[in-house]
């Protein structure tokens, strides 16, 4: 609960800033895009919270600014160990917002189950992230995550950072 609250008080003076800086609203999509979300995670199955992160890289499809291919690596540290590999897609649905579908493979590991080793699963990662500050080729904003394989699901409310380049 400690990092939950940390996490909250990043988040809201990271929006303060934010919102003293100008927006720049002549936006352009780079051809790449490698970033990285963390931020607080919960499973509601297990009612636990925990953290999360998730990177990933996405190539913006020239004739189609507004579709991204690409793919991401996730880890959640909670009720024992999950990590994630997925590729998928992303589109901005309206500017500086973007929904990220990436189908997958979840292996998981749960603390009370000691003597078997990881499960592997189909997942599906979602993420919506906004764009909040833009500084050159960095963009900085929250970000909400969902994770859901047949045995287990998580939240992730975060922060995410990228770099865009040629």
């Amino acid at each position: 609960m400690k990092q939950f609250r940390l996490l909250s008080i990043m988040v809201v003076c990271f929006l303060c800033t934010a919102i003293s800086y100008a927006h720049d609203h002549n936006h352009k999509h780079p051809a790449n895009e490698i970033g990285i979300s963390y931020g607080a995670s919960y499973c509601p199955e297990h009612k636990e919270w925990g953290s999360g992160c998730h990177i990933h890289y996405f190539h913006t499809l020239p004739s189609h600014e507004k579709w991204s291919l690409g793919g991401g690596l996730e880890t959640v540290w909670s009720d024992g160990a999950h990590y994630n590999i997925s590729a998928g897609v992303k589109y901005e649905i309206i500017e500086d917002l973007s929904l990220g579908v990436l189908p997958g493979v979840t292996f998981l590991k749960h603390e009370e189950d000691k003597t078997s080793s990881y499960k592997s699963q189909f997942a599906i990662h979602g993420e919506l992230v906004y764009a909040l500050l833009q500084l050159g080729a960095f963009h900085l904003g929250p970000a909400i995550d969902y994770s859901w394989t047949k045995h287990d699901a998580h939240f992730m409310f975060g922060v995410h950072f990228a770099y865009g380049f040629k």
